[in-house]
């Protein structure tokens, strides 16, 4: 499986975990950030994605992605904006990327 696939896999899931009533709306920013956190370290763990990413930062991204593209119209933007998030999270071939501060 590439790259994107897996993230887009990642995001499914975490999506369908928040479908299904795993996340409770009383703890949804816990479980989130909980979530999302694990993949990112999976993610580190691997050496496929950046150690320097805030947990909160990527849940503000993911927010913002649905907001403009969370309806089934705008499948094909939700995918081009989750494979930027993704491209962003990698490591570059060089190594370690540094975020702006």
């Amino acid at each position: 499986m590439d790259r994107p696939a897996r993230g887009r896999q990642r995001v499914d899931t975490l999506l369908a975990m928040i479908e299904a009533g795993e996340i409770a709306h009383a703890d949804t920013r816990t479980e989130l950030l909980g979530a999302i956190d694990g993949i990112l370290e999976a993610g580190r763990t691997s050496g496929e994605l950046r150690a320097d990413v805030a947990v909160e930062d990527i849940a503000a991204a993911l927010i913002g992605i649905f907001t403009v593209a969370g309806k089934p119209a705008h499948a094909a933007m939700a995918a081009r904006l989750l494979n930027l998030l993704m491209d962003g999270l990698r490591l570059s071939s060089g190594g370690q990327r540094k975020m702006a501060e």
